[in-house]
């Protein structure tokens, strides 16, 4: 599909129905605001050529001249404009490294379209912008693990329709499956790892299992039994699916050198933060935030260019670490 094709189809979703109209400067305005840079000429040459075979209609009775839909005329099917197009190819890099492969497969159909949009627009400051435009995870990515297309359908299905299920479940560790009846209550989507919440046989303890050891999964023709007073953000919070291990805050103080701190400057923590340059070129951070392993990840991800003040329990937990590194690496 052309350019020019795109743009006359937006120009005709753009047309209000009689009795309201909309001037070629206005209908120019709202095409340059979604890509579509082009002279006043161009609009009225559109406009006159569609309305030869299209029932629009030119309003010239008073100014501003206008054009229309006629009102009898049938509904449009409207087109992707090319600030559509370049969201959706960019909620596509977001997207697939998080989504299950069904639900994602159901979408390429407008990704694949929207890609196809700014292909065709070669020319369009939108498809300049959008080729030097990439998103990088900030953490180091992992492939995501093989999983049973019909099982995870299955799982889907049964969740949305409130179905139990019949499943064959493989352990970590073990070489066979587990025959189980399962109770699906949730879904989390944890980076590559999706995790089912569900209850087990007649057992009413939730627990999360990942879709991909699911090796089998089918409804038995029964409903879900949902325990009483469950609740899905509860779960994830007492399971430590976030990685929790602790419900108390942490008042964290900790010095960072002048090349790691420097971004704090910029991307706090926190809103209430309390960032101090100090005569050394060394930042000093104070701030209370939740007690989880992303934490200590994120700290120790800094080597030695940070040193814990407080809590001095999180402190000791560091020199330990920093000890069996030594162990290990040290000559």
């Amino acid at each position: 599909m052309s350019e020019t094709i795109l743009r006359q189809l937006k120009l005709l979703e753009l047309l209000p129905r009689q009795p309201f109209k909309k001037s070629p400067q206005e209908l120019k305005n709202a095409l340059d605001e979604i890509g579509f840079a082009i002279s006043l000429r161009t609009i009225q040459r559109d406009l006159k050529v569609l309305s030869s075979i299209l029932p629009i209609i030119s309003d010239e009775r008073d100014k501003p001249f206008g054009w229309s839909w006629h009102r009898d005329a049938p509904g449009f099917n409207p087109a992707m404009d090319p600030i559509e197009a370049l969201t959706f190819s960019l909620a596509e890099e977001y997207l697939e490294p998080i989504m299950p492969s069904k639900s994602f497969n159901r979408l390429r159909i407008f990704f694949d379209r929207a890609n196809h949009i700014l292909n065709e627009i070669d020319k369009s400051s939108i498809r300049k912008w959008r080729d030097n435009v990439r998103v990088v995870p900030q953490w180091q990515t992992l492939m995501s693990p093989k999983i049973n297309d019909e099982a995870e359908s299955a799982i889907y299905d049964a969740l949305l329709n409130g179905n139990q299920l019949e499943v064959s479940y493989l352990k970590r560790g073990n070489e066979e499956p587990d025959l189980r009846i399962v109770n699906p209550l949730g879904l989390v989507l944890q980076g590559v790892v999706h995790r089912l919440v569900c209850t087990m046989d007649d057992d009413d303890t939730p627990r999360h299992l990942p879709i991909h050891r699911f090796v089998r999964a089918r409804p038995n023709g029964k409903n879900i039994k949902t325990p009483r007073k469950f609740n899905l953000d509860e779960f994830i919070k007492k399971q430590n699916i976030g990685y929790l291990i602790s419900e108390s805050q942490m008042e964290l103080e900790v010095i960072f050198t002048a090349m790691a701190g420097f971004h704090l400057t910029e991307t706090p923590v926190s809103k209430e933060q309390e960032l101090k340059k100090l005569d050394d070129g060394r930042y000093i951070l104070k701030a209370i935030l939740p007690d989880t392993s992303q934490l200590r990840w994120w700290l120790l991800g800094f080597g030695d260019q940070v040193e814990i003040i407080k809590p001095k329990t999180l402190r000791k937990e560091f020199q330990k670490i920093a000890n069996s590194l030594n162990k290990t690496y040290g000559s």
